[in-house]
């Protein structure tokens, strides 16, 4: 019964990080489909023969609208790395995976290059350890709109100065970028919310197993007659 008790700290699945990158996440979702709308209702407002005070308004609306969602994927930033060093710290106990190490959670997402292929190759492997004989779509599935909005994001450049035409043009590159970014975030959520499901069922397991009694010894005295 001793072991029974101190199994849970075998693995400690991550949830507080869960559901804070869960929640972060789904504000990114939320706030990136606002922006999506707004600029939208830019796009159809905007006059040919310039500004108006609605445009205007919308316009800044979304500066200050992307300065916060900036601001909020920072944040949330944060609270996927904690998740997933948890859940890459794990792992090691569950089977002690090949591939990327605990550094690579945090270096991995910074370093040039790197970050468009350690990242998701860490997330894989807690998968393929935690959930193992499950397919990797959803993962891949994220992973794919997360670098195209990366790299949207850096074409699309939301500088709404200029004339009406200049704005529009922007914000019909920018449109789409919001909405993919929007969709990377929601299947982010997923992909922590499945992982942690995962690894839960594997502390349950590892605790019943330590919950199990040693097999017996057979003892030479009895089986050995002479």
């Amino acid at each position: 019964m001793d072991s029974f008790t101190h199994a849970p700290e075998i693995i400690k699945p991550p949830r507080v990080a869960a559901g804070l990158a869960i929640a972060g996440l789904a504000a990114n979702a939320a706030l990136l489909l606002v922006l999506a709308g707004l600029a939208l209702w830019t796009i159809t407002a905007l006059d040919p023969g310039g500004l108006t005070a609605q445009t205007r308004e919308l316009r800044d609306g979304l500066v200050l609208g992307t300065v916060g969602q900036v601001a909020l994927t920072l944040l949330t930033a944060v609270a996927v790395i904690v998740w997933l060093w948890r859940a890459r710290t794990n792992a090691d106990v569950i089977d002690l995976p090949d591939g990327w190490g605990r550094p690579w959670v945090i270096f991995g997402w910074i370093v040039p290059i790197l970050n468009f292929r350690v990242p998701r190759a860490i997330v894989g492997t807690v998968w393929r350890t935690s959930a193992p004989g499950t397919s990797l779509g959803l993962v891949n599935a994220w992973w794919a709109t997360w670098v195209i909005y990366l790299i949207g994001a850096r074409v699309a450049n939301l500088d709404l100065t200029g004339t009406s035409a200049q704005i529009k043009d922007r914000l019909e590159l920018y449109l789409p970028v919001a909405l993919d970014g929007a969709a990377a975030a929601v299947l982010g959520a997923l992909v922590v919310w499945r992982l942690t499901r995962a690894q839960e069922a594997q502390a349950a397991r590892l605790a019943a197993a330590a919950a199990q009694p040693p097999p017996a010894v057979p003892d030479p005295a009895v089986s050995d007659p002479a």
